[in-house]
């Protein structure tokens, strides 16, 4: 995970702020899922995978974000993929990640019964259940599935969030990967009995309503439509000034590396000093660095041309006001071609 979306992942690993993520994308702006209701998971596990012929082999999953979510009588694990670029296989990563989690909690349960997967002497044991004395034997088809039949896995829900400037262009579904022509009847019959896999995505520069959000990522989202619009921009900021004028570093760095302004972000985050940052003003110093860093690289163009031209350093002076530093630059940049 690069610096940018690690920025990103703390910045969305606010409790607030990730129920908001899933009410917002999720559940049509719905007060579903509470901060309070969240609890923190661990984002990489190694699975153990055993074949019929009883081999192993370990796969290892790893999660940007996931917390688990307890809701009243409802348990369920909430995961978060962050992609600063277009994943074209999307649906086909997603669902392999579900599928472990699910895997990992069959497992999990299997051990809390008090059978290892090296228990040999599983089948016909009796286990206590519930601590009231209760047992019972496992059935042969138990045994089989490592899975008793009363037993449950909680349901899991993964959201993509998206940031890059260009729109999303992949697959949002499993049926998209598929090459299948409507005009062929053989291909509709297959897809009949096809299970289609949906990803649930988030494109945060294209969200259509932001008011299903109600935390700072309707501010965010509203900023982000208007990402290579500088007068737009700097007018959605100011108008917005009441939260882009004092944002916390972890703020500053997530709007950073949405806006692709990591230099200006490194020198903030560098100094320590600021806990609270206006980000107007920030992105107006951007913008001033960009153009003079702009005007100085054209500069340094004209002045490559005039000494390709055979013109004395005098004559590029008097005509462009160039130092002696920038006609050295543009002498050593030539050599280096």
């Amino acid at each position: 995970m690069g610096k940018a979306d690690i920025a990103v992942k703390n910045w969305l690993n606010d409790r607030e702020r990730f129920a908001d993520l899933f009410n917002g994308t999720v559940f049509g702006g719905k007060q579903v899922v509470l901060p309070e209701e969240l609890e923190d998971m661990d984002r990489e596990t190694d699975i153990i995978i055993t074949d019929k012929g009883g081999k192993e082999r370990g796969v290892q999953r790893y999660r940007d974000l996931v917390k688990r979510w307890n809701h009243e009588i409802l348990l369920a694990v909430l995961a978060c993929e962050i992609q600063d670029k277009t994943h074209y296989a999307m649906p086909v990563r997603n669902m392999l990640q579900d599928s472990l989690t699910y895997t990992d909690q069959i497992r999990s349960l299997w051990r809390k019964r008090g059978y290892g997967r090296n228990s040999s002497n599983a089948k016909g044991q009796k286990k206590k259940e519930n601590g009231q004395g209760m047992t019972r034997h496992l059935s042969a088809e138990e045994y089989l599935s490592r899975f008793r039949k009363e037993d449950r896995i909680y349901p899991v829900i993964t959201l993509v969030f998206y940031y890059d400037v260009k729109k999303w262009d992949g697959a949002v579904e499993l049926y998209d990967m598929f090459r299948l022509d409507a005009s062929m009847k053989k291909e509709i019959l297959i897809k009949d009995y096809l299970l289609n896999y949906k990803i649930n995505l988030l494109d945060a520069g294209n969200v259509e309503d932001v008011s299903w959000f109600r935390t700072d990522l309707q501010q965010v989202f509203g900023m982000l439509k208007y990402r290579g619009e500088k007068e737009k921009l700097q007018r959605y900021m100011q108008e917005n000034r009441d939260y882009f004028g004092q944002v916390d570093v972890e703020t500053y760095q997530a709007l950073g590396a949405f806006l692709h302004s990591g230099k200006k972000l490194k020198e903030v985050v560098d100094s320590g000093e600021e806990e609270q940052i206006d980000m107007c003003k920030a992105l107006d110093d951007i913008y001033a660095d960009g153009e003079k860093a702009g005007r100085t690289q054209e500069k340094l163009i004209i002045i490559t041309r005039m000494i390709k031209e055979g013109m004395s350093a005098s004559v590029i002076r008097k005509c462009t006001e160039a130092t002696d530093q920038e006609i050295e630059q543009a002498r050593n940049e030539m050599k280096s071609k």
